[in-house]
């Protein structure tokens, strides 16, 4: 075998998925999210097996319970449960490269339900080469200051031109086009899924080429600009955190892996808070 690739899978990215309704186990839709991102990881994951790799299916949306793990092809590693250290992209064995799955763009940025990690809590995040960074570029640099990249992106539409100017090996499949925050144009499902299959193989002939590089960050800093005052002052109670004014601080840890860990527990501090 020729090693694993980590797929990462997340929700408002996906093709029909526009609805408040669609996010949580409970919600209205969420029996037709399940549907969906479980065909989705299924297709990927029988791709990726073709090719001789094996892979690892990080569902990433939520409280990461959205994948049924009984349709899953024989071979196939599931990590599921939230929370957990880095979240959307977990590291259990040897890596070959990433598959970032139904990504979506940062806040105002166009895209069907945008949003950065959480639009409840955090207004924009910014690192040092991006002022509205999205959740596939702080993916990306914390899989790449392990020497991972990211081979393919598929998602909303308004995602593809920030893919391309960052990571512009990676293969991006657009899964859905935005109309408004609560809207997309998506085709039919045989079609999507047809494309998607393309792009995967696409991907990994690239992986298998050495035709991918890893994304490395210039400076390990993560800047956070939360929604609430206190949601700021909660995260000055943790170390390597800076105050920057108003409801911006800076996670100054010595590497991008921890200030995204660091980054996680800050929204998980926030969310306590909001349920008192």
């Amino acid at each position: 075998m020729a090693g694993s690739i980590l797929v990462s899978i997340d929700a408002e990215g996906l093709p029909f998925v526009s609805s408040r309704h669609h996010m949580m186990p409970g919600d209205k839709l969420w029996g037709e999210l399940r549907e969906i991102m479980t065909r989705v990881a299924s297709l990927v994951a029988e791709e990726v097996i073709r090719a001789g790799y094996k892979p690892v299916i990080a569902d990433s949306h939520g409280s990461m319970v959205n994948v049924d793990p009984l349709r899953l092809p024989r071979g196939t590693k599931l990590v599921r449960g939230f929370p957990r250290p880095t979240s959307m992209i977990p590291l259990t064995e040897d890596v070959a490269a990433a598959f970032f799955i139904g990504y979506h763009s940062a806040p105002g940025a166009g895209g069907v339900l945008a949003h950065t990690y959480s639009g409840r809590i955090v207004h924009r995040v910014e690192v040092h080469n991006c002022s509205n960074a999205d959740e596939f570029l702080l993916n990306a640099y914390a899989l790449g200051e392990e020497g991972i990249p990211v081979a393919l992106v598929a998602g909303d539409s308004a995602l593809e031109e920030h893919v391309r100017s960052f990571t512009p090996w990676s293969v991006f499949v657009p899964l859905k086009k935005p109309v408004s925050f609560f809207s997309d144009v998506t085709e039919s499902i045989d079609e999507v899924l047809e494309r998607l299959e393309e792009g995967v193989r696409a991907a990994l002939a690239n992986v298998r080429n050495g035709e991918v590089s890893p994304l490395r960050p210039e400076e390990p800093w993560i800047r956070v600009e939360f929604n609430r005052p206190y949601h700021a002052e909660i995260a000055l109670m943790f170390p390597c955190v800076k105050k920057l004014g108003g409801m911006a601080v800076e996670l100054t840890c010595e590497s991008f892996r921890r200030n995204y860990t660091l980054f996680e527990g800050l929204v998980l501090a926030a969310y306590s808070v909001e349920r008192l």
